[in-house]
């Protein structure tokens, strides 16, 4: 159960993050996911790393990396039916640990992801 709750968990963060950047534009999708393959991190990583991606991004986008990574965010909060009750200040890596930590404890499903929502 474990495992398909880290998987579920792991796939939401690809999917929201790939839908903010899409939403953001091809090219800046595409440029972002090179700029990460050329610091390390595989698309196939950014869910175990994202703590380094909005790092990695911050030190090259600076505020513009924060907007991505508040709106996935708070696209991943709402995909596992919390609030999302932080300020777009609050530290985005504390909040992504309290709700990686919460998936698992409350054995929270990712309810929005349309790839996901029949595999629970």
């Amino acid at each position: 159960m474990r495992t398909n709750l880290v998987s579920g968990f792991q796939l939401s963060v690809s999917y929201w993050f790939d839908t903010v950047l899409q939403g953001m534009g091809g090219p800046i999708r595409d440029w972002v996911y090179d700029f990460l393959e050329k610091k390390g991190i595989t698309r196939n990583d950014i869910p175990t790393r994202f703590e380094d991606v909005v790092k990695i991004l911050l030190e090259r986008l600076g505020t513009s990396a924060r907007v991505i990574a508040y709106r996935t965010m708070v696209e991943l909060y709402k995909e596992f039916s919390l609030s999302a009750n932080f300020d777009y200040d609050d530290s985005l890596s504390e909040r992504f640990v309290f709700l990686r930590e919460r998936v698992l404890m409350d054995r929270l499903h990712p309810s929005r992801t349309p790839s996901l929502k029949l595999g629970f």
